[in-house]
């Protein structure tokens, strides 16, 4: 891994720079090998042309100086007139000339010896004629026997010239195809890089991600450390310090609850002790007036306990998940016993349970269960109207247990179903209920800890709320 870090270059912005280089590389090397290909051919094809070009004007040529050669011989043999030798020499020169220049064409060095041999014929009857051992209709008569020989080179000049079209053509093909092959192989490579950086990038940022997500969930106990880029790293040891920053506070915000609430437990205890006494006459009978100002006190107190032991209750559901104790709970028993609790509230406001609950089976804490249930089934009956009724509906829904709680209340204004988990919030329909705002968040800590989950639905009218637990209680 250590030697695996070594090759992240130093930023975040670098890393991207060099995935794009490395994306745009096998592109650029083919781009490369297919243009050095195509102007290697294009070279060679000018050359080629320009030889053909150069051989078929020579090719006209040749022919037509010979031809002009015999009728000079033929005119001075009949007409003995010197100056016609003048123009034969000319003439000469210059099918010599022709016939070297043709010779030496690199398209037609398979043709040299033909046409050195023509050269030699020519030279040896030309020198004979010079010498005077041969006639000028002699040295026609050899000429004429060139001719022969002459077009018989041209000829397999038209062939060769064929030949070269016909390797180009091949040899175009075949380009064709390498570069077909070549785009095949770049674009491959760039899927492949591309695939590589993207994995790479995107592994990065989950971890970050991750590490983030973490932060904001409360996970506090797990060491941050994002592999990467050095700013990547940074990012990293900064998360890491704000984690353990976090943990530090936590700890202080349970110390100070934990001292506080225990510090209010004793004076509240005695205030509503005393405010009891009072309420039964132990110190003497009460005015009507007293007896109002004392059930004030007393009513405080025990709101402030509840509040007290609320948020206790919230901050031990922050650390259920680790301190649960797992067992066997007949989820439709625990249910019907939470309902026996609360028949007394449901009776004086003439409130009906209706559903069924299907004979269910999880694993989980049973007293953190028990919150969850209490706390749904008393939210339902605290704000259920007069005569209602509240439905309980237990199913089982692959491996999730899922109850739904609905009442027939006046529900949850649209504006206010993002915040209705939120401790101490209390939506603008409960106003004149009591409550704190805490049971809900409790319910849904105590259903996350176990893996589950505790949603608000879409309904009609009033309330409905779904918690849904894993049979097989909280992963791993």
């Amino acid at each position: 891994m250590a030697s695996v870090r070594q090759f992240y270059p130093r930023s975040f912005l670098r890393l991207i720079l060099l995935g794009n280089i490395v994306v745009a590389l096998p592109l650029i090397i083919a781009i490369a090998y297919v243009a050095s290909s195509i102007e290697s051919l294009t070279q060679r094809s000018e050359a080629v042309t320009r030889q053909a070009s150069l051989a078929a004007r020579l090719g006209w040529e040749l022919p037509d100086d010979l031809g002009a050669m015999e009728r000079i011989l033929r005119q001075y043999e009949v007409l003995r007139d010197r100056s016609l030798l003048d123009d034969y020499d000319q003439q000469r020169r210059n099918w010599l000339t022709s016939a070297r220049e043709y010779a030496a064409i690199p398209l037609l060095a398979g043709l040299s010896e033909q046409i050195g041999s023509i050269l030699e014929a020519e030279d040896m009857a030309y020198r004979k004629f010079q010498d005077g051992t041969l006639k000028a209709g002699e040295l026609s008569t050899t000429l004429t026997s060139l001719r022969p020989r002459l077009h018989q080179v041209l000829n397999q000049t038209g062939q060769i010239a064929d030949r070269a079209v016909e390797s180009f053509r091949q040899e175009s093909t075949h380009l064709y195809e390498r570069l077909m092959l070549a785009q095949a192989l770049g674009l491959a490579a760039v899927v492949l890089f591309g695939t590589f950086g993207r994995i790479l990038i995107t592994r990065l940022w989950h971890r970050f991600e991750r590490a983030v997500k973490s932060l904001g969930e409360g996970k506090l106990d797990n060491e941050i450390r994002l592999e990467g880029p050095r700013d990547l790293q940074e990012v990293g040891r900064r998360l890491d310090w704000l984690r353990r920053r976090l943990l530090a506070l936590e700890e202080q915000r349970t110390l100070v609850l934990r001292h506080v609430s225990h510090e209010l437990k004793t004076p509240l205890a005695a205030l509503r002790e005393g405010s009891s006494l009072l309420t039964e006459g132990a110190a003497g009978s009460l005015t009507p007036g007293q007896g109002k100002i004392v059930g004030i006190m007393r009513n405080n107190a025990l709101r402030l306990q509840a509040l007290i032991d609320g948020l206790l209750k919230l901050q031990q559901a922050g650390y259920a998940g680790d301190r649960l104790e797992p067992v066997r709970v007949r989820l439709d028993e625990l249910i019907q016993q939470v309902l026996a609790t609360h028949q007394l509230a449901a009776r004086d406001k003439r409130l009906r349970f209706s559903g069924s609950l299907a004979p269910l089976t999880v694993i989980g804490g049973r007293e953190e269960l028990t919150t969850v249930m209490n706390n749904l089934v008393s939210n339902a009956i605290k704000f259920s109207p007069e005569g209602g009724t509240v439905s309980l509906s237990l199913v089982q829904e692959g491996r999730l247990a899922v109850l739904d709680v609905a009442d027939q209340g006046r529900g949850i204004p649209e504006t206010d179903r993002k915040r209705v988990f939120e401790p101490f919030f209390r939506s603008s329909n409960s106003k004149d209920v009591g409550g704190i705002g805490l049971g809900l968040a409790i319910a849904r800590e105590f259903a996350m800890a176990h893996g589950g989950s505790l949603e608000l639905v879409d309904s009609d009218a009033g309330a409905h709320f779904r918690v849904s637990l894993p049979k097989r209680g909280p992963a791993g």
